[in-house]
């Protein structure tokens, strides 16, 4: 299994008990640099592979291919995971390992710990209120939008549906016992609790 942890934004006391005890229990962990490895190395070694940040696409296709070998090569007998700052999920390296990952190796299981990303981080940092709505882009057109507090999740995946969005994902009180996921047809009315994903596949 590859397990994608989460490490926060640089604050060792900002890592979450389950990415600790993760870990902690992987036989390997990769690094994509040397800050992540300082905040691992409390807890394991680690191994720093390497991303380079350059556009040519055919030289990191190349590279993503051979780091997600290397990865492969534990995760497909033993508990292996792929440490990053701030969230795995959020603008992260992790992102195209497991593309790669799930496009050479789709039978290697894959799962990731959410973290601290940087938008949180930022908030507490520069005491500022993000209690209304705010976009987040690393300047690429946008690909999916998310909506809070969902409750009524049918009449706005209708209303992003005419926006070209086709895909959508309702989430219910998620990670806690009460946790529910629709995906596709969207309910009329949802809990206060809910948040809504939705994406351009087309």
């Amino acid at each position: 299994m590859l397990i994608g942890v989460s490490l926060g934004p640089g604050d060792p006391e900002l890592l979450t008990y389950k990415a600790v005890k993760a870990l902690k229990k992987a036989e390997k962990v990769f690094v994509p640099g040397e800050m992540a490895a300082d905040l691992v190395s409390l807890y394991a070694e680690s191994e720093v592979l390497e991303f380079p940040m350059i556009s040519d696409k055919k030289q990191l296709e190349k590279i993503w291919a051979e780091n997600a070998d290397r990865v492969a090569s534990y995760a497909s007998h033993a508990d292996t995971v792929f440490a990053c700052i701030g969230d795995v999920n959020t603008f992260s390296t992790f992102s195209h390992l497991k593309r790669v990952m799930k496009e050479r190796y789709p039978q290697i299981e894959i799962e990731t710990i959410p973290g601290i990303g940087t938008v949180p981080a930022l908030a507490a940092k520069f005491e500022v209120d993000l209690s209304k709505s705010f976009s987040v882009t690393d300047g690429s057109p946008f690909e999916s939008v998310i909506r809070m507090k969902a409750t009524r999740p049918a009449k706005v995946a209708a209303e992003l549906s005419e926006e070209g969005f086709d895909e959508f994902i309702l989430g219910v009180r998620l990670y806690t016992p009460e946790e529910s996921i629709i995906r596709g047809k969207m309910p009329d009315r949802s809990d206060y609790f809910s948040v809504l994903y939705a994406r351009k596949c087309k």
